[in-house]
């Protein structure tokens, strides 16, 4: 029966070609727009190397203090913070804190060819938090991180411009002049990768021992053993802020209270701002999911209007033949099924090119969508995960009742009568 309904959605197709074309093209670039955002929103936040754990990493990015009067500091997380509560955290399997890429000078000792690589200061549980390809060696270790040792990872690129072809790994360079050695060298990262791009990578506690205990350092990375640890871990951070709210009492900041704004993957990639308390930050949270339904509906729902304009056109020049059908005893439902399985059709065609046009936007437009150089390569990988093709099927499903439903439902409605006096106006 439906090899049957589809070669008569075929034929349909060929006999209406202007409002088949004007269907597949509306269809087409709605899907476009809907499954850009969609791409463009999953490639930060599906869990994929070098950003394998995003599903079960936790990040405390803001260290907030409030006054009941209103005023309010607000900024990274503190070195006192991190060196004497977070490091010390018992739930996580791994943690690390990870300050913001910063531009260093860059040479081998001896050379006066200086070069420009932007580094980011790491503990020793960032190595178990990513899975970082190793072309040479192997990353620094808590040890290495605790003793201070001048130490460093750094990226192929940067290993090629310093050294050409020769082995990397045991070398000393020279970061703003002081002496490194190299203990590995890991492929390059792509700039899609936000928590893990950079070129060079340092022990945290070299730039902890040139910051006063109160200068602001960076963010904390939590990965939990699974993500039902997720509320023990967030217990214990809120338990951190207790007791920092309590030390700046004593430290002669009697009103001051502590926030620590912690947050998963997908929050943190919603570009919800910083918040002064939890209830500030879950209502944060709610306004951007909110947002963000609007918006995908209004994509949704306006091409959908248009294209049920052409769906109704269609079946108005089909009133005499399910008029026949139905002096011949096919039953509602069997009408409603066969329109909406050739429209399905339509859609599916429509949503196939339009999955196609997104892909081409995403890599045309990649430095607006995803800050990613239009010379950098996104990988195939990111593109390619089942949540979006379960968005693409959703999406045209959606679509497609949308647009045909309701002249479906009015056509297998109308009486055989009527059905044939309106084919004869």
């Amino acid at each position: 029966m439906y090899k049957i309904y589809f070669k008569q959605a075929i034929q349909m197709l060929k006999q209406n070609k202007f409002i088949s074309i004007i269907s597949i093209v509306g269809t087409a670039l709605a899907i476009m727009m809907i499954m850009t955002i969609i791409v463009s929103h999953e490639i930060r936040n599906i869990s994929i190397a070098p950003e394998s754990n995003r599903d079960r990493t936790l990040y405390i990015v803001y260290d907030h203090r409030r006054l009941p009067d209103g005023g309010h500091m607000n900024g990274t997380l503190r070195v006192d913070v991190i060196e004497r509560y977070l490091m010390h955290l018992q739930t996580p399997q791994y943690l690390s804190p990870v300050s913001e890429n910063h531009r260093m000078t860059v040479n081998v000792e001896g050379s006066t060819d200086f070069l420009q690589f932007s580094s980011r200061y790491v503990g020793a549980g960032y190595w178990n938090i990513f899975a970082f390809d190793f072309i040479e060696g192997e990353p620094f270790s808590e040890i290495e991180v605790q003793s201070g040792i001048r130490t460093a990872v750094i990226s192929e690129t940067v290993a090629q411009a310093l050294f050409g072809g020769e082995r990397a790994v045991g070398r000393t360079i020279q970061l703003d002049f002081e002496n490194f050695r190299v203990s590995g060298v890991v492929r390059d990262i792509p700039p899609v990768f936000g928590w893990v791009r950079s070129d060079i990578w340092i022990p945290f506690t070299i730039l902890a021992e040139n910051l006063g205990v109160f200068d602001r350092f960076g963010s904390m990375l939590l990965l939990a053993e699974n993500r039902s640890d997720f509320p023990d871990i967030i217990a214990e951070v809120r338990d951190v802020q207790r007791r920092l709210s309590l030390s700046d009492r004593t430290s002669g900041l009697d009103e001051w209270v502590s926030f620590l704004d912690i947050r998963d993957h997908r929050t943190n990639s919603m570009g919800v701002s910083w918040s002064r308390s939890e209830e500030e930050f879950r209502r944060a949270v709610r306004v951007a999911h909110t947002r963000r339904i609007v918006t995908f509906a209004f994509l949704l729902l306006i091409p959908a209007l248009n294209l049920s304009g052409f769906s109704l056109s269609r079946i108005k020049k089909r009133t005499a033949e399910i008029g026949v059908r139905k002096a011949f005893g096919a039953k509602k439902h069997t009408i409603l099924i066969q329109v909406l399985y050739e429209n399905l059709i339509t859609s599916l065609i429509g949503g196939f090119i339009g999955l196609i046009l997104s892909y081409i936007v995403i890599f045309q437009l990649r430095g607006w969508l995803l800050g990613v150089p239009d010379d950098s390569i996104i990988p195939i990988n990111t593109l390619f995960a089942p949540m979006v093709f379960i968005s693409v099927f959703i999406v045209c499903v959606l679509l497609n009742l949308l647009s045909a439903g309701l002249s479906a439902w009015q056509a297998s409605r109308m009486s055989i009568v009527n059905s044939l006096k309106k084919n004869e106006n």
